[in-house]
C-alpha cells in the first residue's frame, strides 16, 4: 500500500500544473539560507527582477554582472533551482566554472539546500540513486544536472533551463566554439520555455585601445552604461555578454537632492578621505551622488536598495521615479550591472580600504594583480591599469586641433619637412611632418598607400612583392605647396621606413636599397627601434645577420640602418605633447585629422618601468617618433657617418643648412615666379672597405 501510495505521489507530482509565482516569491518560500531562515528579498531587492525575469518567456537569456557579496548565486542559480522543482518542473543544468568548483557546489550549498528546505527534501524521491553528485532527480521527473565547462557537459543534451556561473573563470573556447553558444544550443528545443542565465563577477582588462572620455553628468540626459572594450585572454567575458543586452544599471535616490543616482561599477562613484593612510581614509567612505555630491555612507544604503530601481540604457529617471526613454526593452535580452557601493554583504568602508591599499601596492611595486582582483570582485568592474587611466586622453589633444590649417598644404612657419613610413601587411602607412623654428612641429599630411602597380586592385605586399617597394620612390622627391598663394612649393629633405616586421619584410627592404639610384640614397634611410634603456639616441650601423639562423640572413653588411632609442624618442615628444600655448616645442595638429589620429597619438602609455607599451593600432604615435629622428639626423645623410646636421645642433635655428632655411633661402623651394636655388650636392660615396667606425648621437 505504501509503494502504491509513493506512486500516486509522484504521478501527482508529474501531472501538477506549473504554479504562477515568480521566481523571488518561490525562493522567499523555500530557498533555505539556513536552519530556520529563509532568502529574504528585503536585504538584496535589486536581485527580485533579474531573477523574475529567468521565468519570462519573452526571451531567452537573462545576464547579471556583479561584484562578490552581492548575492547573485545565491538568487539567480539557487533561487532558481529551487522554483524550478517546486513551482515550474523542468530539466535544467548548473555549470559551474570547473569539475572541483562544480562538486563543491554539490556537496555544499545543494546539500544544505536539500537539508533546510523542507519543500526541497519533500520533493527529492528519497532513493539514493537519485541523488549523486552530478545529478538530482526529483519525484516530479526533472532532473537538475550539476556540471562543468567541457565538450561533453555542453554537447548532446536537451535542457531548457542553463543556469551558467561564475561565466568569467570558464575558458573563453571549447572545441573552438563559444561555451554560452553552446550553452543556449541544449535549451533551444523548449521554445519559449528556453532559458540562459549567466552571472559572474568581472574578470577582464580594459583593453589598452580603449582612451577614457570624460562624463558630463546632466539631468534629464541618459548617462552610457556600455562596458569599454575589454581584453580576457584566454577566458570567456561576459562583459561583451551583458554589452549585447538591455544594460541596466541600479539607481537609487539620494537622501539629499531627492534625484535617483546610479550605483553603478566604477570606482569613480566612491568618496573616501584625504588621510595617506588607507584604513583612516576609508572610515568616511561612501558612494557619491553625481548629481549634488552628496556623500552617502553605509547607513544609507538599507533605505536606497529599498526604492532603487533598474534603468536601462537610453532611459533616465526621475525624482518620482518614473522611468522614461528609449532603450533596448523589448528587443533584447536584460542584462544588469551592479556596482559594489549597492552590495548587501559587503560595506562602502570595506571596498575602499580594500582599493586603496591594493592601489598603494600597485604604485609602489608595478603588480596590478591585487588592484585587478579588487575592481574586479569588489566593484564589480573591468580593471583599468592606471598607467592606463593616467595617461593622456585623445579628446585633450583634439581640441587643440587648429582649423585655420589648410589641408595638405605647408603653414607658414614651416622650413623644412620630413616623411616617415611604417610597414604595414597590405599597405604603407606615410606621415609628412613640418618642422619650423625651435622644434615646433605641424602634420602636413597622412595617407595609405594600398594598391600596387601591378594593376587591378591588386593590394600591395611589402613581403612578396619586390616592385611594390618602388612606390616609395615618389616621396623622396614629393612636395606640397606653400600657403602663402606663391605658387611655390616645398619638397621633403629626406624619408625613414621601418623595415623590420613579419617575416619577408627585411629581405624585400634592403633588395629595395640595393638597386635604389644613387642619387636617393642620402636622403633615405630604414629605421629599427632599440629597446635598451641605455642604448644611442641613433646610431646608424651596417647589420650582417648572415651567419645569424634566427634572422634569415637579410642583411649582408652593405645597407645602413638607424637604430632608435624609442623610448628616449617618446618621452622627448610625449613632454612637447603636454605644451598647451604656441611656443618652443609646441606640435599643430590640423582639425581636417579624424578622430582615429588622435586616437592612435595617444594608444601607449608610459608603464611603472619606464618603457612605452600599448596594445592596438598607434602608427600616428610612431610616425612622429621616425620624423623626429629624421629632424635630428638631418639630410642627406652620409654613409660613412652620422653626423649632427639637424635640430639638436647648437645654433641650428639661427643658422640652419640650406635644406633648412626659411622659404625666402631654402634649397628645397620650387616653382613659383623665381627659379629654384641649386640643391645641396649629396656627399660623394666611399667604398665599403672604409666604413670602420660608427658615430653615435
Amino acid at each position: 500500500m505504501s509503494a502504491l501510495r509513493s506512486l500516486s505521489n509522484d504521478l501527482v507530482s508529474i501531472l501538477k500544473p506549473p504554479r504562477r509565482v515568480k521566481v523571488s516569491e518561490a525562493a522567499a518560500a523555500h530557498l533555505a539560507v539556513s536552519e530556520s531562515k529563509t532568502w529574504d528579498a528585503t536585504i538584496a531587492p535589486y536581485m527580485i527582477r533579474p531573477m523574475d525575469e529567468t521565468a519570462s518567456r519573452a526571451h531567452n537569456m537573462v545576464c547579471f554582472v556583479g561584484p562578490a557579496r552581492t548575492g547573485k548565486t545565491l538568487a539567480l542559480i539557487l533561487g532558481r533551482w529551487v522554483y524550478t522543482v517546486t513551482c515550474h518542473p523542468q530539466d535544467f543544468a548548473v555549470v559551474h566554472s570547473s569539475q572541483d568548483l562544480a562538486r563543491d557546489f554539490s556537496n555544499r550549498d545543494l546539500f544544505r539546500l536539500h537539508r533546510n528546505s523542507p519543500a526541497m527534501r519533500a520533493a527529492m524521491t528519497g532513493r539514493s540513486r537519485d541523488n549523486n553528485t552530478y545529478d538530482k532527480t526529483y519525484r516530479s521527473g526533472v532532473i537538475g544536472v550539476i556540471a562543468w565547462p567541457s565538450d561533453a557537459q555542453l554537447a548532446s543534451r536537451t535542457i531548457p533551463v542553463m543556469l551558467l556561473t561564475d561565466y568569467d573563470r570558464w575558458p573563453r573556447e571549447i572545441g573552438g566554439r563559444s561555451p554560452l553558444v553552446q550553452a543556449q544550443k541544449r535549451t533551444e528545443t523548449a521554445g519559449s520555455l528556453a532559458m540562459t542565465v549567466v552571472e559572474s563577477s568581472p574578470g577582464t582588462d580594459v583593453s589598452m585601445e580603449w582612451t577614457p572620455e570624460p562624463i558630463t553628468y546632466t539631468l534629464g540626459k541618459p548617462l552610457s552604461h556600455i562596458f569599454p572594450p575589454t581584453t580576457s585572454g584566454v577566458r570567456a567575458n561576459i562583459a561583451e555578454v551583458y554589452n549585447g543586452g538591455t544594460m541596466e544599471w541600479w539607481y537609487v535616490p539620494c537622501q539629499s537632492c531627492g534625484e535617483y543616482y546610479p550605483q553603478n561599477p566604477s570606482v569613480q562613484r566612491f568618496s573616501w578621505g584625504d588621510n595617506p593612510d588607507p584604513i583612516i581614509a576609508a572610515k568616511s567612505a561612501g558612494t557619491v551622488c553625481c548629481w549634488c555630491g552628496t556623500v552617502h555612507t553605509e547607513s544609507t544604503k538599507p533605505v536606497e536598495n529599498a526604492n532603487g530601481d533598474w534603468v536601462a540604457d537610453g532611459e533616465v529617471i526621475d525624482c518620482y521615479g518614473k522611468i522614461k526613454g528609449t532603450s533596448r526593452r523589448g528587443h533584447t535580452y536584460p542584462s544588469f550591472s551592479l556596482g559594489g557601493g549597492a552590495a548587501a554583504y559587503q560595506s562602502r568602508a570595506s571596498i575602499v580600504q580594500k582599493y586603496l591599499q591594493a592601489l598603494r601596492s600597485a604604485t609602489d611595486t608595478g603588480d596590478e594583480s591585487t588592484l585587478k582582483g579588487v575592481v574586479n570582485d569588489d566593484i564589480g568592474s573591468p580593471h583599468a591599469s592606471i598607467y592606463l587611466m593616467s595617461g593622456r586622453p585623445a579628446s585633450e589633444i583634439r581640441r587643440r586641433a587648429d582649423s585655420s590649417l589648410g589641408q595638405r598644404v605647408v603653414p607658414v612657419g614651416v622650413w623644412f619637412m620630413m616623411v616617415a613610413v611604417d610597414v604595414q601587411k597590405h599597405r604603407f602607412v606615410v606621415q609628412v611632418m613640418g618642422y619650423g623654428p625651435n622644434r615646433q612641429r605641424w602634420v602636413i599630411d597622412r595617407y595609405n598607400i594600398k594598391y600596387s602597380a601591378r594593376g587591378g586592385d591588386d593590394r600591395i605586399d611589402p613581403a612578396t612583392f619586390d616592385e611594390d617597394w618602388d612606390l616609395l620612390i615618389p616621396l623622396i622627391d614629393k612636395s606640397y605647396p606653400l600657403d602663402d598663394g606663391s605658387g611655390r612649393e616645398l619638397r621633403v629633405c629626406g624619408v625613414l621606413c621601418d623595415a623590420f616586421g613579419r617575416e619577408g619584410v627585411t629581405d624585400k627592404a634592403m633588395t629595395f636599397y640595393r638597386r635604389m639610384p644613387s642619387k636617393l640614397k642620402p636622403r633615405f634611410r630604414f629605421i629599427k627601434g632599440e629597446h635598451k634603456p641605455a642604448a644611442p639616441l641613433i646610431e646608424q650601423r651596417y647589420p650582417d645577420t648572415r651567419s645569424r639562423a634566427d634572422r634569415k640572413g637579410a642583411t649582408h653588411g652593405d645597407v645602413p640602418i638607424l637604430f632608435l632609442n624609442t623610448n628616449r624618442l617618446k618621452d622627448r615628444l610625449s613632454g612637447d605633447l603636454n605644451r598647451t600655448e604656441v611656443g618652443d616645442g609646441y606640435c599643430h595638429f590640423p582639425a581636417w585629422l579624424g578622430d582615429w589620429f588622435f586616437t592612435e597619438l595617444t594608444r601607449e602609455k608610459r608603464g611603472p618601468d619606464g618603457l612605452w607599451e600599448g596594445v592596438g593600432r598607434n602608427e600616428a604615435w610612431d610616425l612622429m617618433v621616425y620624423a623626429e629622428a629624421a629632424a635630428i639626423c638631418g639630410f642627406p645623410m652620409s654613409r660613412h657617418a652620422l653626423k649632427k646636421r639637424g635640430i639638436d645642433t647648437p645654433g641650428f635655428w639661427e643658422n640652419p643648412p640650406p635644406w633648412a632655411g626659411p622659404p625666402e633661402r631654402n634649397s628645397n623651394i620650387i616653382g613659383g615666379d623665381d627659379p629654384p636655388p641649386a640643391p645641396a650636392p649629396a656627399p660623394a660615396g666611399i667604398p665599403r672597405q672604409a666604413i670602420t667606425r660608427r658615430m653615435r648621437v
